[in-house]
């Protein structure tokens, strides 16, 4: 393993991260990546936020990855929201926000959210690390089983999932709704036609009722 540490300006050791040399961009780092259009990394630099409502088990995957991918001592502090719903994690690390930044380029918290362009150039099963995380992260299936649909307020996340559906041979749509009374919208992206449905399995749900679902989507165009 090899240390990470930073100085800060104080000239005191902050908390180190041990990573394995060589550093891979691999599916679980493709993963936490992935995971992160539901997370913040604090534009000061100074922690990392998640937060998950749909599946609770992606916190404790969050966890798992961060000691997998940079150390056992990785401390994360967990608290629920003030309706008690949502579980939020912090992680108070300078020097692995330094590291989300500026090695794996996940954008802080004031900055458009975009994909890492690692993400494009690696092999298809990075790329499709990320977008399993990424659809359970911001992704549904329409009740009429005729549309998978990503959502996002950035049109530059929009159309960079968009692409990296095509260079995993998925075709995609995308649309922006506005939202009545406000000045801000959506941008959705859109996932049509058996074909694409069938590619789809490859990426596929996780969170309980969006498989459920994407298995009644399946059955109904006779996907085996």
């Amino acid at each position: 393993l090899f240390e990470v540490n930073i100085l800060n300006s104080t000239k005191h050791p902050t908390k180190p991260i041990y990573i394995k040399i060589p550093f891979i961009l691999n599916e679980d780092v493709a993963s936490i990546a992935g995971m992160m259009p539901d997370g913040s990394l604090i534009k000061d630099l100074m922690r990392i936020y998640f937060h998950q409502e749909k599946d609770p088990t992606k916190i404790d995957l969050f966890d798992h990855l961060l000691v997998k991918l940079f150390s056992s001592k990785i401390y994360t502090l967990r608290k629920k929201d003030r309706d008690g719903r949502i579980t939020q994690v912090y992680v108070n690390s300078k020097t692995l926000a330094l590291f989300f930044y500026y090695i794996l380029k996940i954008p802080k918290s004031d900055e458009p959210m975009r994909i890492p362009k690692w993400i494009f150039a690696a092999p298809k099963k990075v790329r499709v690390a990320y977008l399993k995380q990424a659809f359970d992260m911001e992704g549904t299936i329409l009740k009429k089983l005729t549309e998978i649909r990503f959502v996002s307020k950035d049109e530059n996340f929009a159309k960079d999932i968009k692409e990296l559906l095509s260079l995993v041979g998925i075709e995609s749509h995308i649309t922006f709704v506005p939202r009545l009374y406000m000045t801000s919208g959506q941008y959705r992206v859109s996932i049509y036609r058996k074909g694409n449905f069938e590619k789809f399995k490859e990426v596929g749900f996780r969170i309980p009722f969006l498989k459920e679902r994407f298995q009644n989507l399946l059955y109904k165009y006779d996907i085996a």
